[in-house]
């Protein structure tokens, strides 16, 4: 006889909400990373505008107020990115923490399947063994 887990179809229904769970994670990381690398390539051109600045013109006062705005708006810009990995970040958090409950949640499946399992494997062998002992009680009976 074979094992069969009664609740295999809620086990492999586990299975996929975890591999969901497992995707979603990923794809929040992957923004977060985008996020992190826009402001890294903010801070980058930011560094490059000031390193810049004492090659600028700054005999037209238009030209330096151009240049004075376009840095504080770099600035504001990376303030804008800090805020959205902030959020992002809680995000990800939350997409870990279901994550961890699914991958409970198939956890405990696979410990009542294994239990069962294991209990089935008992019960078998005790059944063969009591076959075994009484044939061979049989034997021993007929023998006399």
């Amino acid at each position: 006889m074979k094992f069969k887990f009664s609740l295999a179809s809620v086990l492999s229904h586990r299975e996929v909400l975890e591999r969901n769970a497992e995707i979603a994670l990923g794809k929040e990381v992957q923004k977060q990373v985008g996020l992190e690398n826009e402001r890294l390539n903010l801070l980058n051109e930011y560094k490059k505008l000031v390193s810049v600045r004492g090659g600028i013109n700054t005999n037209s006062a238009e030209r330096f107020m151009d240049f004075i705005s376009y840095a504080q708006r770099l600035k504001e810009l990376v303030a804008m990115k800090n805020a959205e990995i902030e959020k992002q970040k809680e995000r990800v958090e939350k997409a870990r923490i279901e994550l961890v409950k699914k991958t409970q949640d198939k956890k405990a499946l696979e410990v009542l399947r294994d239990s069962q399992k294991a209990a089935f494997k008992l019960a078998e062998k005790r059944t063969e063994a009591k076959q075994t002992d009484e044939a061979a009680g049989q034997r021993f009976k007929s023998a006399m």
